[in-house]
């Protein structure tokens, strides 16, 4: 895991070393800048694989041919190094980037499909003179490209621009009706004018400035046959999981996990722990890292401990405060350089700790909501289809009120309501392949939800260093998760029950049986009463959040107003002003900074 950037056109070395120092809390192990005749190419590295100093970068094949800068990790480096090396190849290093260059050198872009990772990588073939930029399947990893006129620029992080931008400014068009955080996602779009990225699934090449980019990938397009017996599909899946953290557990340094004490989070320690008993893999990898927030509804500190102490080991809590300086505030949401749906705090907090104790890499449960049908909201989305079965209706709110907190249930007439005002999220386009249920976990996979935790996750922990692995999201893993019908994911009143049965193997019953699902976030509201109550009261008094087009100051201020006279304690409330006001916290951290 490390940070890129590279300049096909004109740029100073120093120049290019002040673009990379701007990352370089992405790899703090090594940094180096590699001018060569039409590209420069720099490297901050966060050394996991082979962390000798052979493997830092640029790195070169043996002839200088081929020149790769490259963040993420290929977890299924040492079988395609074997088989490259059947192919007559010879290594140098023992790492992964090696393998990619090389992977590259003998199948050119079709190398993409043989990867099994996630990343962000740029090959310069000097002498075509010709550029290649890859995006892993899902997005895991950031790309980000500027055109000037000095020439064409990328880098794993849209700050790395900045020396070299005349000035910042916003993209007002994805701001107009206000910023829907997962409405650009999707797109080449970036919040900062004339920044772009590469899509998710996506590859480019440049070569006499002209760019030419192309989707590689399409999950619909690898859809897998799946057994029809429900158990069949529970072994497929737990063989295809297990295989998925194996590969995941191969690291040069300490690994742990962010445990929430959730469904997801604990089976992926659960799994690193059956591994760890019957097969060769990391040994050092019982690092269990809690965000302990006792004074909040959302604190899942016990449930946590249960879990890891299931498969004996201790976890770290680690205590959240909102204890910070303006000032603090401010840069930690310029870290994470767009508008995010809720304060960083928490989740830099957490893997900041991670970091100090030395563990450098977490393998953590991302994507499985998504795939597997993991989120409320989903279900008034799904519910669409049966508005006129009044049993299914009944089944389906069993199931909210039951992994709902109990502030949170709602009788059937309320549900039918959210049901009928929920918005349509499937495109029209979306193949028939899948059922509806499904269409709407495709689209929370692929456009919407994931994409924006995906973005967010690789600030979070890679403003600390932190490199986070995730077995969910393993493309087999989300090729099976699509091939299979909805009733395997809801199921006997259980959202995400396939994984529940899959787990069962390693994972506790009590975990497996609970129903109550709280999510990793924020505490909003207990912060906006508490340690942020000053900052947000001065913050909607101020002269310039007033004159902030990017939203409607007088709305957020009746909001921030109404919050504090009505005493309001739920977490939607605080979630509610927090959206509201967050491009404006946005817009003076990152564009004003």
């Amino acid at each position: 895991m490390c940070g890129i950037f590279g300049c096909v056109g004109k740029i100073s070395e120093e120049k290019a070393w002040e673009c990379i120092n701007q990352i370089k809390h992405r790899g703090p192990n090594a940094l180096k800048v590699k001018k060569l005749n039409g590209i420069t190419l720099a490297h901050a590295r966060l050394a996991i694989i082979d962390i000798s100093d052979e493997s830092n970068q640029p790195m070169s094949d043996e002839n200088e041919k081929f020149w790769i800068v490259f963040n993420g990790e290929i977890y299924n480096y040492i079988e395609l190094r074997r088989e490259l090396q059947t192919l007559g190849y010879s290594f140098r290093t023992e790492g992964d980037t090696e393998v990619l260059l090389k992977a590259y050198m003998q199948w050119g872009e079709a190398a993409q499909y043989k990867c099994n990772g996630m990343w962000a990588a740029a090959i310069w073939d000097v002498e075509k003179r010709k550029l290649f930029l890859s995006r892993d399947r899902f997005g895991i990893k950031p790309l980000y490209y500027y055109e000037n006129k000095n020439g064409f620029f990328f880098a794993s992080e849209m700050k790395s621009f900045f020396p070299i931008m005349d000035q910042k400014q916003v993209n007002y068009c994805l701001f107009d009706k206000g910023l829907n955080y997962f409405s650009f996602e999707e797109t080449q779009n970036c919040t900062i004018k004339g920044i772009k990225k590469i899509c998710a699934g996506n590859s480019a090449f440049l070569q006499n400035g002209k760019l030419t980019t192309k989707c590689w990938w399409n999950t619909l397009e690898h859809l897998i046959e799946v057994p029809e017996s429900y158990d069949e599909q529970v072994e497929m899946f737990r063989e295809l999981f297990l295989d998925s953290c194996k590969i995941r557990m191969r690291s040069d340094v300490p690994i742990g996990t962010a445990l929430s004490g959730g469904l997801d989070s604990s089976t992926v320690v659960g799994a690193m722990n059956f591994l760890g008993k019957r097969i060769d893999v990391q040994k050092n990898w019982q690092h269990a890292f809690v965000a302990s927030m006792p004074y909040s509804t959302i604190d899942e500190t016990e449930y946590a401990r249960k879990a890891a102490e299931h498969v004996g080991i201790e976890i770290n809590r680690v205590p959240i405060n909102a204890k910070v300086s303006p000032e603090e505030f401010l840069h930690e949401i310029y870290m994470c350089e767009n508008p995010i749906g809720t304060a960083p705090r928490v989740f830099l907090q957490t893997y900041g700790a991670i970091k100090k104790s030395g563990v450098s890499v977490t393998l953590d449960g991302h994507g499985a909501d998504e795939l597997f049908g993991g989120y409320l909201f989903d279900l008034y989305y799904f519910g669409k289809k049966f508005i006129n079965n009044e049993c299914m209706l009944k089944y389906l709110l069993n199931i909210f009120n039951s992994t709902s907190l109990k502030e949170n249930w709602v009788n059937e007439g309320e549900f039918i309501r959210r049901v009928i005002q929920s918005n349509n999220i499937v495109s029209n386009e979306l193949s028939n392949k899948l059922d509806s249920f499904n269409k709407i976990l495709y689209a929370e996979t692929h456009t919407k939800t994931l994409p924006t935790l995906l973005r967010c996750y690789d600030c979070y922990s890679m403003a600390n260093g932190v490199e986070v692995r995730m077995p969910f999201m393993d493309y087999r893993i989300v090729s099976f998760a699509f091939s299979i019908p909805w009733t395997s994911k809801l199921r006997k009143g259980y959202m995400k029950a396939i994984i529940r049965d899959m787990a069962e193997p390693f994972m506790s019953r009590e975990i497996l049986k609970r129903k109550l699902k709280i999510g990793f976030n924020s505490p909003m509201t207990e912060w906006f009463h508490g340690d942020l109550k000053e900052f947000i009261l001065d913050t909607v008094s101020s002269k310039d959040f007033y004159e902030c087009e990017l939203i409607n100051p007088l709305m957020v201020k009746m909001l921030v107003q109404d919050f504090y006279l009505n005493n309001k304690k739920d977490y939607f409330s605080g979630e509610a002003i927090w959206t509201a006001i967050s491009p404006y916290l946005w817009k003076k951290a990152v564009i004003q900074s």
